[in-house]
């Protein structure tokens, strides 16, 4: 750890308010364990203040050894003291070069840092087809223990920088210092099953959370494979039992291939019961033991005394589709449709017609001889053409991937007297919203895609169009290839959460913004229904003008004062071009969660800006995965451009 030299006198001043102040700690990725990314807690920045007002950047805060920066969401735990006998509010930054950086929250001055954690893998095409990032790190966001004032944090660390040789590490810190409290812990030699975390690259991008089981806090993580359908492919749950400094349960998604876990960097949710909720991606699929693109509910049970071997479980689950039927076979095989070749994460697979491209960024599926169908849409009214390729069978459209966005758990609660069961909502690349009941998710077997429509009778409400509506085409097809089309000839893919706002006129809010397209307002009765409330005009990667457009839509979340009316915010950031296949300038947003522009001549109504970095001219490059956050009156908007921007009431 290096101690850094003390806060000048005047930014010691200026943090002095604050401290007076019971602030909120935010201690994991979208601010609670549902995923709901929403800050409940924000007193200064209003609607009315940012009209009135308006924002400035005032100070970018930087982080060590990357280009590119940080790939994880700033963790903030206020009133740590520290060894000198000051208090401070710290945000933990850590890079990709597995630097960690401990920051003064309000001013961002330096307070600690630590020396590089091990040596990141070097980036490359091995691992990185578009050579983003120059090395490859903590690319999950860890979490924050508030009572011990311990931050975990998973490193990948290599011996000679090269994937191949790459090790996943748990590693723990004191937020007070950056000193390592306990030993770091190697994810080699985990083993279950026919699975074994050495056995090929794995890509852990899935953030971190902490529970508490039964007086055991345990850290939970996952993640997915860098070659996606090669052999040994398969995503996995981790345990890991704090007190012990142990892993204690290993649980494969996947006996066959895939079933990765990344979620757009979001981590699974967790519920007060001890349950834990994610979704996979692309994979074989048998409802035993091979779990690709599938919802599912985990049990975990902790070590009995004396031991240090707990158990994972899948309890319950449900699926859409299979890899197979997307692409014209069988539905009902256990396998996955075969892959025309190796393909990496986050790319689509290779087709005859193109090399591979990148997911969002040139899908590899052939226009040549596409058919138009213009429909309307459903929400609007407007104009739509649908584009069919000439071959909707083609190996491209094996890669749909469920597990494109996380799920948001929208719990039991005395604001929603009506809810008689958790809620849960997933979408991914189809950008189809599907609600699920928690207390049992329907657990679709194989023989169940032959009747779709019995299959989706297991969902809490039917599915819906979420990011962009194609007109009256059915969500929940028996012939899924029948969804292997294009709106506008572009991608309308889902990576970000959906972001929940308990609406004091409305009721359960929930906003979510798809690849080339605008931020979606949709409101949730008490049993999932999803109802379409207005849309943004902003569209992400316009500049992509050619099909199917751009990666990976908006990263948004929300702030608001305890939901009070008059005081909520969604806050996003979008790229102007392909964020997936090269660096490129992004736009900051501010819309009223609350207030809506009706449209007198149709009735539509448009989701109204509050703050636009573009009507400012402030540059930013944009961050592929990571949301904007609030906390005390500043926003943090991690960029690719080194570090942290904090913007600010002038």
């Amino acid at each position: 750890m290096i101690v850094l030299p003390r806060l000048a006198a005047a930014a010691l001043l200026f943090t002095l308010p604050a401290l007076a102040q019971t602030l909120p700690a935010v201690t994991t990725r979208a601010f609670t364990n549902d995923r709901a990314g929403a800050n409940t807690h924000e007193t200064i920045l209003t609607p009315n203040v940012l009209l009135t007002k308006g924002l400035v950047r005032t100070t970018t805060i930087p982080v060590v050894g990357d280009a590119r920066g940080t790939e994880c969401q700033p963790l903030i735990l206020p009133g740590v003291k520290l060894p000198d006998g000051t208090t401070h509010d710290i945000m933990v930054l850590p890079s990709m070069a597995n630097v960690v950086r401990g920051v003064d929250a309000h001013t961002g001055a330096a307070i600690w840092q630590t020396p590089a954690l091990g040596r990141p893998v070097d980036g490359g095409a091995a691992i990185d087809f578009h050579l983003i990032n120059d090395k490859w790190g903590v690319l999950s966001t860890g979490v924050i223990d508030p009572d011990t004032k311990l931050v975990y944090l998973v490193a990948w660390i290599s011996p000679d920088g090269t994937p191949a040789n790459g090790v996943h590490f748990i590693y723990t810190l004191d937020v007070a210092t950056g000193n390592q409290t306990k030993p770091p812990v190697s994810l080699a030699g985990l083993t279950n099953g026919t699975q074994t975390y050495s056995a090929t690259m794995r890509k852990q991008r899935s953030s971190l959370v902490l529970t508490n089981i039964n007086s055991r806090k345990t850290v939970f993580f996952a993640y997915g494979t860098v070659q996606e359908t090669g052999r040994n492919a398969a995503g996995a749950i981790i345990a890991f039992d704090v007190a012990s400094n142990t892993i204690t349960a290993f649980l494969p998604m996947s006996e066959g291939i895939g079933a990765g876990i990344w979620m757009g960097g979001q981590g699974v949710a967790a519920d007060s019961d001890g349950f834990l909720y994610g979704v996979t991606g692309n994979g074989s699929f048998n409802g035993v033991n091979d779990f690709g693109e599938t919802i599912f509910k985990a049990q975990y049970t902790p070590p009995t005394t004396g031991s240090t071997k707990g158990s994972l479980a899948i309890v319950s689950h449900w699926s859409p589709y299979s890899d197979a039927g997307r692409v014209g076979r069988d539905p009902t095989q256990s396998g996955p449709a075969p892959p025309v070749t190796a393909k990496l994460a986050g790319e689509s697979a290779p087709s005859e017609e193109m090399a591979a491209m990148p997911v969002g960024g040139g899908m590899s599926v052939s226009l040549a001889g596409a058919k138009v169908v213009t429909t309307f849409d459903q929400n609007t009214g407007a104009a739509v053409p649908l584009v069919f390729p000439a071959d909707r069978n083609n190996g491209a459209w094996n890669d749909e991937d469920l597990g494109s966005a996380g799920c948001t758990l929208i719990a039991k609660s005395a604001k929603r007297p009506l809810q008689k069961t958790g809620l849960l909502l997933c979408s991914g690349k189809d950008g189809i919203g599907y609600v699920l009941n928690t207390s049992n998710l329907g657990n679709t077997m194989p023989a169940d895609f032959a009747n779709a429509k019995t299959n989706c009778a297991k969902l809490a409400a039917p599915p819906v169009w979420l990011t962009s509506s194609p007109g009256p085409v059915d969500p929940c097809p028996q012939d899924t290839t029948t969804l292997n089309f294009m709106p506008w000839g572009k991608t309308r893919h889902l990576h970000m959460t959906p972001v929940q706002y308990q609406s004091p006129t409305r009721g359960m809010t929930l906003f979510v913004w798809g690849e080339n397209s605008q931020l979606h307002a949709w409101q949730m009765s008490a049993t999932g229904s999803l109802k379409y409330l207005a849309q943004g005009n902003e569209i992400a990667s316009i500049e992509s003008f050619n099909s199917p457009g751009g990666m990976p839509g908006g990263f948004c979340s929300l702030s608001s004062n305890n939901n009070t009316l008059g005081t909520a915010i969604v806050w996003c950031s979008i790229p102007y071009g392909d964020g997936n296949a090269r660096i490129t300038n992004g736009r900051l947003l501010a819309y009223d969660a609350e207030n809506f522009i009706t449209n007198t001549a149709n009735g539509n109504k448009t989701l109204k800006v509050l703050w636009d970095s573009q009507r400012f001219g402030v540059p930013y490059v944009f961050n592929k995965f990571m949301p904007p956050i609030v906390w005390d009156g500043q926003v943090y908007l991690p960029n690719y451009n080194g570090g942290v921007d904090v913007y600010a009431i002038p």
